[in-house]
């Protein structure tokens, strides 16, 4: 018996994860942390959001939350805190591969019909505004270092309907015009991005009472669109998730009456892997197949999160609540985010209310170990040792400007014409973007010399 009950205590140890820290910002007024990214170069962590610290008065008196961004340290220690000029919050986030913050921000009150998309420098200066339309739930950098953002907009010709959106700034700073995606319904709405190993974009939501996808080109056109799950009593849903799950098999997830997660193969044979009422936070699948997702069932236990292996057992669990009153934290949870660390933990950020006023909330972070590698398609290069194929510039053919991919602090390169004649030389650092505008068009070749080593190779210039 005590062999048997000592064997049933490691293997539910096994299936719980551990908070390796927590970080509470306990502030005068509300705050609410609604999004997070990570700096792959820098470690840097990026937390957006709303602050009634120091609220807007609208041109009736009116007060609005301000759109806020916070700068962290890995270990959740706070950089600095900024509070942007915009009534609104911060929705969704991407670093572009130059560790500028792109960050989407739905604005309040009497400007509520307009979303600024601000590009803002690691120092926080805002360098460039792009104004868009409707609600941005989600944003990411494309392969091609372009921006783009998807989420609910207006239906154009029917008031009071909605559709699918895809707005893309390309990575010339050009904002094209938004892409429609309504398949004759009067409520869509689109809440996560993933770009596929094609290049296209997989744009998920709902449909009404339906999970629906659509995929489309690099540029938001050809839209085809799939149903993948329709409620059996025709309720509308809040939300729908589709990602990859390896080559062939998918994830689906759904916010209605019930909250659900399963996984498709490749003859899209349905598994179940969580049906319940409550509240679901958003699913994430991971590159061994299985699927990593939080649920509220309003009761006791309060905020736990899973990982579900793709034959829907239990790889871990995670109650939340209970591990966080063990180190003394009292309150009531929301996760809104988490972003990955390549040692398989992450980082679930949120709110916190620690008080009985509806308004006392605080940003709030833990570190969670042993999570699991997530299906990503980031193409922001990390830190790493230098090659000639990492290094090679980009983009290439260009009509102008340079960039050397990989990561380094200072960097030497030389440009010479095939006829060997130098055309340039130019010392850089990184992210610094090398002009050879003023090049004829033809082939160049190049050498750069970093860290006392050489590396070299050939441009076009078109």
């Amino acid at each position: 018996m005590l062999a048997s009950l000592l064997f049933t205590l490691s293997q539910l140890e096994a299936l719980c994860q551990q908070i390796i820290w927590h970080k509470l910002y306990p502030l005068a007024k509300a705050d609410a942390i609604l999004c997070m990214v990570k700096d792959d170069n820098t470690g840097i962590m990026y937390a957006g959001g709303q602050s009634d610290r120091n609220p807007i008065i609208g041109p009736f008196n009116e007060r609005y939350y301000r759109a806020t961004l916070m700068k962290l340290f890995t270990d959740g220690d706070t950089l600095g805190i900024q509070y942007f000029n915009i009534p609104g919050k911060v929705m969704c986030m991407s670093i572009d591969p130059y560790g500028n913050i792109r960050a989407n921000i739905k604005q309040e009150g009497w400007s509520s019909n307009y979303v600024q998309s601000l590009s803002i420098t690691p120092e926080g200066l805002i360098y460039k505004y792009d104004t868009l339309r409707g609600i941005p739930l989600a944003c990411m950098i494309g392969k091609d270092s372009s921006f783009v953002t998807v989420g609910s907009r207006g239906r154009t010709g029917y008031p009071g309907e909605t559709s699918y959106y895809f707005q893309r700034i390309t990575k010339e700073g050009v904002l094209e015009p938004w892409v429609e995606m309504n398949p004759g319904h009067p409520d869509c709405r689109a809440n996560r991005i993933e770009q596929l190993p094609n290049g296209n974009y997989l744009i998920s939501g709902y449909v009404g009472s339906r999970v629906a996808s659509y995929e489309v080109r690099p540029n938001g056109t050809n839209p085809v669109f799939k149903q993948w799950y329709q409620t059996p009593d025709l309720s509308n849903l809040n939300a729908g998730h589709v990602g990859r799950l390896g080559q062939k098999n998918w994830m689906v997830g759904g916010e209605g009456g019930p909250n659900f997660v399963s996984t498709y193969d490749s003859l899209l044979n349905k598994r179940w892997l969580h049906k319940k009422i409550g509240v679901l936070y958003p699913p994430q699948g991971m590159k061994d197949g299985g699927v990593v997702y939080g649920f509220n069932p309003n009761s006791a236990p309060y905020n736990v999160f899973y990982k579900r292996a793709p034959d829907s057992t239990t790889t871990w669990y995670l109650n939340v609540d209970d591990s966080l009153q063990a180190r003394g934290v009292i309150g009531s949870i929301i996760v809104n985010s988490y972003t990955y660390f390549e040692d398989q933990s992450a980082i679930f950020a949120g709110t916190i209310n620690l008080g009985s006023a509806i308004n006392d909330r605080d940003p709030f972070f833990m570190k969670v170990a042993n999570v699991g590698i997530p299906i990503t398609s980031l193409s922001k290069p990390k830190k790493g040792p230098l090659a000639n194929e990492t290094l090679a510039p980009w983009p290439n053919p260009t009509g102008g400007n340079l960039y050397l991919k990989q990561h380094f602090d200072k960097a030497e390169i030389h440009f010479y014409g095939i006829n060997g004649k130098e055309m340039g030389s130019y010392k850089i650092n990184f992210a610094q973007a090398i002009d050879i505008s003023a090049y004829p068009t033809g082939i160049y070749l190049y050498r750069a010399v970093i860290d006392g080593k050489g590396y070299s190779g050939k441009v076009v210039r078109n």
